[in-house]
């Protein structure tokens, strides 16, 4: 499901994903909820969601690939800890919020995983299913 022009203010994202987030990143935020530096963000409401998980190294990575263009889709990737697994796991879904360069919110996109996919993604960052 994606929501469009939801307005928040740079007040309402944490000091650290404020200094930390640059063009082309996306970061964790706030617990369960992904924020990413973009101008390219999904167009479609009704887009469908790839979920991938991947390690580089001791990091565990989540990567969506949505498909708002099946020529070319966009990746959101970001490293994820223990405690946001933690959390997501027991909400089921994430929010992801495409910001740009003043921190206005341009679409918010809501993801939600299937059992497996928790369970895979628990078992990856080392909690127990």
């Amino acid at each position: 499901m994606v929501e469009h022009k939801i307005f928040i203010t740079i007040m309402e994202f944490p000091a650290e994903v404020r200094n930390n987030l640059s063009d082309g990143l996306c970061l964790t935020c706030c617990n369960d909820s992904v924020v990413c530096m973009s101008e390219d963000y999904p167009k479609n409401a009704n887009v469908e969601v790839l979920f991938e998980i991947d390690r580089e190294g001791r990091e565990v990575i989540f990567r969506h690939i949505i498909m708002d263009d099946p020529s070319n889709p966009l990746t959101v990737e970001y490293g994820v800890d223990a405690k946001f697994v933690e959390n997501v796991s027991q909400k089921k879904w994430i929010d992801i919020y495409f910001v740009n360069h003043s921190f206005n919110v341009e679409i918010k996109l809501r993801i939600t995983f299937s059992d497996n996919e928790i369970r895979v993604m628990r078992r990856e960052i080392g909690l127990g299913t």
